[in-house]
Protein backbone atom coordinates (compact mmCIF):
# COMPACT_ATOMS: atom_id res chain seq x y z
CA UNK A 1 0.00 0.00 0.00
CA UNK A 2 2.90 2.34 0.89
CA UNK A 3 4.59 1.43 -2.38
CA UNK A 4 1.44 2.28 -4.35
CA UNK A 5 1.18 5.63 -2.61
CA UNK A 6 4.82 6.43 -3.34
CA UNK A 7 4.31 5.42 -6.96
CA UNK A 8 1.29 7.71 -7.26
CA UNK A 9 3.16 10.64 -5.67
CA UNK A 10 6.24 10.07 -7.85
CA UNK A 11 4.10 9.77 -10.98
CA UNK A 12 2.19 12.92 -10.12
CA UNK A 13 5.44 14.86 -9.67
CA UNK A 14 6.67 13.72 -13.08
CA UNK A 15 3.39 14.67 -14.77
CA UNK A 16 3.34 18.09 -13.10
CA UNK A 17 6.92 18.76 -14.18
CA UNK A 18 6.03 17.94 -17.79
CA UNK A 19 3.01 20.25 -17.92
CA UNK A 20 5.06 23.51 -18.20
CA UNK A 21 7.30 21.82 -20.73
CA UNK A 22 4.27 20.98 -22.87
CA UNK A 23 2.76 24.45 -22.53
CA UNK A 24 5.97 26.23 -23.49
CA UNK A 25 7.26 23.53 -25.83
CA UNK A 26 7.61 25.90 -28.80
CA UNK A 27 9.79 28.30 -26.84
CA UNK A 28 11.80 25.54 -25.20
CA UNK A 29 12.51 23.77 -28.47
CA UNK A 30 12.47 26.84 -30.69
CA UNK A 31 16.03 26.42 -31.88
CA UNK A 32 15.33 22.79 -32.76
CA UNK A 33 12.44 23.82 -34.99
CA UNK A 34 14.81 25.75 -37.22
CA UNK A 35 15.63 22.82 -39.43
CA UNK A 36 15.84 21.98 -43.10
CA UNK A 37 12.08 21.51 -43.10
CA UNK A 38 11.67 25.19 -42.20
CA UNK A 39 13.92 26.25 -45.07
CA UNK A 40 11.99 23.96 -47.39
CA UNK A 41 8.72 25.56 -46.31
CA UNK A 42 10.24 29.04 -46.71
CA UNK A 43 11.43 28.22 -50.24
CA UNK A 44 8.06 26.77 -51.22
CA UNK A 45 6.29 29.86 -49.89
CA UNK A 46 8.68 32.18 -51.72
CA UNK A 47 8.38 30.17 -54.96
CA UNK A 48 4.58 30.45 -54.91
CA UNK A 49 4.79 34.19 -54.28
CA UNK A 50 7.34 34.83 -57.04
CA UNK A 51 5.47 32.72 -59.57
CA UNK A 52 2.26 34.62 -58.92
CA UNK A 53 3.79 38.10 -58.66
CA UNK A 54 6.61 38.02 -61.23
CA UNK A 55 5.51 35.30 -63.70
CA UNK A 56 7.89 36.34 -66.50
CA UNK A 57 11.07 35.94 -64.44
CA UNK A 58 12.48 32.36 -64.45
CA UNK A 59 13.74 32.23 -60.87
CA UNK A 60 16.10 29.34 -60.06
CA UNK A 61 16.27 27.80 -56.58
CA UNK A 62 18.73 24.99 -57.27
CA UNK A 63 21.66 26.93 -55.86
CA UNK A 64 20.44 27.49 -52.31
CA UNK A 65 21.95 24.46 -50.54
CA UNK A 66 25.10 26.44 -49.82
CA UNK A 67 23.09 28.75 -47.57
CA UNK A 68 21.82 25.92 -45.34
CA UNK A 69 25.27 25.80 -43.72
CA UNK A 70 24.34 28.94 -41.86
CA UNK A 71 23.14 28.15 -38.33
CA UNK A 72 20.84 31.16 -38.09
CA UNK A 73 17.52 30.72 -39.88
CA UNK A 74 17.09 34.44 -40.49
CA UNK A 75 20.54 34.69 -42.07
CA UNK A 76 19.72 31.79 -44.39
CA UNK A 77 16.51 33.45 -45.54
CA UNK A 78 18.16 36.83 -46.13
CA UNK A 79 20.94 35.25 -48.22
CA UNK A 80 18.34 33.41 -50.30
CA UNK A 81 16.36 36.62 -50.85
CA UNK A 82 19.49 38.48 -51.92
CA UNK A 83 20.17 35.75 -54.48
CA UNK A 84 16.61 35.94 -55.82
CA UNK A 85 16.76 39.73 -56.14
CA UNK A 86 20.04 39.33 -58.01
CA UNK A 87 18.33 36.96 -60.46
CA UNK A 88 15.50 39.47 -60.91
CA UNK A 89 17.91 42.31 -61.60
CA UNK A 90 20.12 40.33 -63.98
CA UNK A 91 17.26 38.91 -66.05
CA UNK A 92 18.06 39.77 -69.66
CA UNK A 93 15.42 41.84 -71.37
CA UNK A 94 15.27 43.88 -74.54
CA UNK A 95 12.80 46.63 -75.36
CA UNK A 96 10.78 45.49 -78.37
CA UNK A 97 7.93 46.74 -80.52
CA UNK A 98 4.57 45.91 -78.95
CA UNK A 99 1.22 44.71 -80.26
CA UNK A 100 -0.84 47.14 -82.28
CA UNK A 101 -4.34 48.27 -81.34
CA UNK A 102 -7.31 47.78 -83.72
CA UNK A 103 -7.97 51.00 -85.64
CA UNK A 104 -11.58 51.17 -84.44
CA UNK A 105 -10.27 51.62 -80.87
CA UNK A 106 -8.07 54.59 -81.78
CA UNK A 107 -9.17 58.22 -81.52
CA UNK A 108 -9.30 60.89 -84.20
CA UNK A 109 -6.08 62.71 -83.26
CA UNK A 110 -4.07 59.51 -82.74
CA UNK A 111 -2.08 59.53 -85.99
CA UNK A 112 -1.34 63.24 -85.82
CA UNK A 113 -0.03 63.08 -82.25
CA UNK A 114 2.01 59.92 -82.81
CA UNK A 115 4.74 61.86 -84.57
CA UNK A 116 7.75 63.15 -82.68
CA UNK A 117 7.50 66.81 -81.74
CA UNK A 118 10.42 69.13 -82.40
CA UNK A 119 10.78 70.10 -78.74
CA UNK A 120 10.54 66.43 -77.60
CA UNK A 121 7.44 67.20 -75.54
CA UNK A 122 4.88 64.49 -74.84
CA UNK A 123 1.76 64.66 -77.03
CA UNK A 124 -1.38 66.22 -75.62
CA UNK A 125 -3.07 62.81 -75.50
CA UNK A 126 -0.17 61.08 -73.71
CA UNK A 127 -2.25 59.99 -70.72
CA UNK A 128 -4.78 58.35 -73.05
CA UNK A 129 -1.93 56.53 -74.85
CA UNK A 130 -0.52 55.34 -71.54
CA UNK A 131 -3.87 54.01 -70.33
CA UNK A 132 -4.55 52.33 -73.68
CA UNK A 133 -1.14 50.64 -73.61
CA UNK A 134 -1.78 49.41 -70.05
CA UNK A 135 -5.12 47.92 -71.08
CA UNK A 136 -3.45 46.28 -74.08
CA UNK A 137 -0.99 44.60 -71.73
CA UNK A 138 -3.63 43.67 -69.14
CA UNK A 139 -2.06 46.09 -66.66
CA UNK A 140 1.11 44.01 -66.39
CA UNK A 141 4.77 44.91 -66.62
CA UNK A 142 6.25 43.89 -69.96
CA UNK A 143 9.50 42.70 -68.35
CA UNK A 144 8.52 40.85 -65.16
CA UNK A 145 4.76 40.43 -65.55
CA UNK A 146 3.79 41.97 -62.22
CA UNK A 147 0.39 43.67 -62.04
CA UNK A 148 0.45 47.47 -62.03
CA UNK A 149 -2.07 50.28 -62.06
CA UNK A 150 -1.93 52.78 -64.89
CA UNK A 151 -1.11 55.51 -62.38
CA UNK A 152 1.96 53.58 -61.17
CA UNK A 153 3.13 52.34 -64.56
CA UNK A 154 6.19 53.74 -66.29
CA UNK A 155 6.63 54.03 -70.04
CA UNK A 156 9.75 53.54 -72.14
CA UNK A 157 9.96 53.71 -75.92
CA UNK A 158 11.07 50.59 -77.76
CA UNK A 159 12.72 52.76 -80.40
CA UNK A 160 14.23 55.89 -78.95
CA UNK A 161 13.24 59.29 -80.34
CA UNK A 162 16.82 59.99 -81.42
CA UNK A 163 16.55 56.89 -83.60
CA UNK A 164 13.27 57.95 -85.16
CA UNK A 165 10.88 56.43 -82.65
CA UNK A 166 7.52 58.08 -82.09
CA UNK A 167 4.58 57.96 -79.71
CA UNK A 168 2.62 55.28 -81.56
CA UNK A 169 1.29 52.55 -79.27
CA UNK A 170 3.51 49.89 -80.86
CA UNK A 171 6.51 51.84 -79.60
CA UNK A 172 5.15 52.23 -76.07
CA UNK A 173 6.39 49.66 -73.52
CA UNK A 174 4.65 49.40 -70.13
CA UNK A 175 6.93 48.71 -67.18
CA UNK A 176 6.71 48.60 -63.39
CA UNK A 177 8.86 51.00 -61.31
CA UNK A 178 11.40 48.26 -60.42
CA UNK A 179 12.02 47.18 -64.01
CA UNK A 180 12.29 50.81 -65.11
CA UNK A 181 14.97 51.44 -62.50
CA UNK A 182 16.87 48.35 -63.65
CA UNK A 183 16.75 49.24 -67.34
CA UNK A 184 17.90 52.80 -66.64
CA UNK A 185 20.51 51.86 -64.05
CA UNK A 186 24.24 52.40 -64.47
CA UNK A 187 24.94 50.54 -61.23
CA UNK A 188 22.80 47.42 -60.84
CA UNK A 189 24.31 46.45 -57.50
CA UNK A 190 23.27 49.76 -55.99
CA UNK A 191 19.88 49.68 -57.72
CA UNK A 192 19.14 46.18 -56.35
CA UNK A 193 19.07 47.64 -52.83
CA UNK A 194 16.33 50.10 -53.77
CA UNK A 195 13.65 47.86 -55.26
CA UNK A 196 10.11 47.00 -54.17
CA UNK A 197 10.77 43.30 -54.71
CA UNK A 198 13.46 43.39 -52.01
CA UNK A 199 11.13 45.10 -49.54
CA UNK A 200 8.32 42.64 -50.31
CA UNK A 201 10.53 39.57 -49.89
CA UNK A 202 12.12 40.85 -46.69
CA UNK A 203 8.65 40.93 -45.12
CA UNK A 204 8.64 37.15 -45.37
CA UNK A 205 11.85 36.71 -43.35
CA UNK A 206 11.51 35.14 -39.89
CA UNK A 207 11.67 37.55 -36.95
Amino acid sequence: MVLDLQFIIFGSIIILSLVPLYIYREKVFKKFYKSNNDIKFFLENIAIYLSATYPKIPFRNNNFKKYTKENNMRTQEILIIEELVKQYVNYEYELKTQKSIPKEKLWSSYEKNSKLLKDNKLPIDWQQRKETACLRDNNKCNRCGTKIKSSNANILLAKQMKNGGGFNLENIVVLCPDCTKILKSSNLEKTSRDLNILDNLMKKVSN
